[in-house]
């Protein structure tokens, strides 16, 4: 079953189904482009300011090999290395793609917070796996997934983590995401989305998304948790964007008992 990657989790992926999630990033991009052409979409700009108390912060995909391993430096030391292992390490991202990606959070020249988003490839890879094609699409090319979110300690409490969510949400917006979701396991990452705008939904219930495309319901998805999740563990969703003729439902089912 789908069990979206939690942001402080340790799971571990074999080589075969890396090897199935990139073939799915490859066959999901080259649909994403397709449709990018005609579809009406949000659209935000991408390094846009956030104004702060003492100064303004600025938030970048990360473009080359040194925003890289700043950013995924400062996520493993702010997070932990081992929570990072099931995560490969993002490739720099100068033509923006649609792919997993890091973008920092900049006051003046330094990185003061960092985050991972990407695509919904895991889920995407399960749903692809049981026949469900539509559901794999949707979640691979319609959805982004907020992995990673970091700020430096003498800079917490100051919006950075907030403004990190947002710009995630801009990102995804403008690559054709309607749908971005992340999983929360303690109150103050719970307190953080709600800030940036996003839903936060009861411990261990099940993510419930039906997409409907021109009256005609294309996908039908539902994200539970395992029954090794710790108690806390949540859903945050937030409707980021409009694709012409895509409307998207989000419920809740039951806990799952694994």
């Amino acid at each position: 079953m789908p069990t979206g990657m939690l942001e402080s989790s340790n799971c571990s992926e074999g080589s075969e189904f890396m090897g199935l999630l990139e073939r799915l990033q490859n066959l999901f991009h080259v649909l994403a482009k397709s449709r990018s052409d005609d579809s009406d979409l949000f659209r935000a700009g991408v390094n846009g300011g956030l104004e702060e108390a003492d100064g303004t912060l600025r938030f970048a995909v990360a473009d080359d090999q040194m925003q890289v391993d700043m950013i995924w430096d400062l996520l493993a030391e702010q997070i932990g290395e081992r929570r990072n292992q099931h995560l490969p390490k993002p490739l720099p991202n100068p033509d923006d793609l649609f792919r997993p990606t890091l973008i920092g959070a900049w006051a003046e020249d330094r990185l003061v917070g960092g985050s991972c988003v990407m695509p919904d490839l895991e889920d995407s890879a399960y749903y692809a796996t049981v026949g469900q094609h539509d559901a794999a699409e949707f979640l691979a090319v319609r959805t982004a997934m907020i992995q990673r979110i970091a700020v430096i300690p003498e800079r917490r409490r100051m919006g950075v983590g907030v403004g990190l969510k947002r710009h995630c949400g801009l990102w995804a917006a403008q690559h054709g995401c309607v749908l971005v979701l992340s999983v929360v396991t303690n109150e103050a990452a719970a307190r953080m989305n709600e800030k940036a705008g996003y839903q936060v939904l009861p411990p261990l219930v099940t993510l419930v998304v039906e997409a409907v495309d021109h009256g005609r319901a294309v996908a039908f998805i539902g994200l539970p948790f395992d029954c090794e999740s710790p108690a806390c563990t949540r859903w945050a969703f937030g409707l980021v964007g409009h694709v012409d003729g895509l409307s998207v439902r989000i419920g809740m089912g039951g806990v799952d008992e694994g």
